[in-house]
């Protein structure tokens, strides 16, 4: 019959449109609760998760495991002197150029506020500082946009401090200080450089 036909074609129909925009909203559902909403990157749990992980994995297959902090410099400054949504358009934008600093397997992410953290699988200390220099250089080699317009360019600077893995007796805790601390000291020596406490 052609009435029935037509009228079970638009149920099924609904019924899948329904259930596209199920897997629609889980897919956004799971990505809000891993992603950073302002520049896309992974959030402190996703971090902390993941950084257990490969530290598990580092132990296992006897790899090298190396993570890099890197916080703009002077960031205050960029909010108070040019507006908080000045300060967005910097996030987002280094957070773009840091992307296409690194390989597609490190694992991006941003704690919060102006602190940025690369978890780098597979990767010796060496290996790591060298990463962050290029990051450091890519950031302060062109201003950045701090609107739609283009009309204000700041430059910008960051620092960067970089720790490894030291095997079973370490802790994601101790391994995230040593970066911590090892960014501190790039800010103490003059910001714009990398310091590394490696293994």
């Amino acid at each position: 019959d052609t009435n029935e036909l037509t009228a079970r074609t638009r149920g099924q129909i609904r019924h899948s449109r329904y259930q596209e925009r199920l897997r629609g909203n889980y897919h956004c559902s799971v990505s809000m609760a891993v992603t950073d909403s302002l520049t896309g990157l992974y959030n402190r749990r996703y971090m902390n998760h993941q950084l257990s992980l490969w530290m598990k994995r580092s132990l296992m297959g006897g790899t090298p495991l190396s993570v890099v902090a890197v916080d703009i410099d002077y960031f205050k400054k960029v909010n108070d002197l040019h507006g908080h949504e000045a300060g967005d358009f910097v996030l987002k934008e280094f957070a773009e150029r840091l992307l296409a600093n690194v390989r597609p397997k490190d694992i991006v992410c941003r704690p919060g506020g102006e602190e940025f953290l690369v978890i780098m699988p597979e990767t010796n200390g060496d290996l790591a500082c060298s990463a962050a220099e290029r990051i450091r250089q890519s950031v302060a080699r062109h201003p950045f946009e701090t609107d739609h317009r283009g009309s204000l360019l700041l430059d910008i600077t960051v620092s960067a401090g970089v720790a490894t893995f030291k095997g079973d007796e370490d802790t994601a805790a101790d391994m995230l200080k040593r970066a911590d601390d090892a960014l501190y000291r790039a800010k103490t020596a003059g910001r714009n450089q990398v310091y590394s406490i490696a293994a």
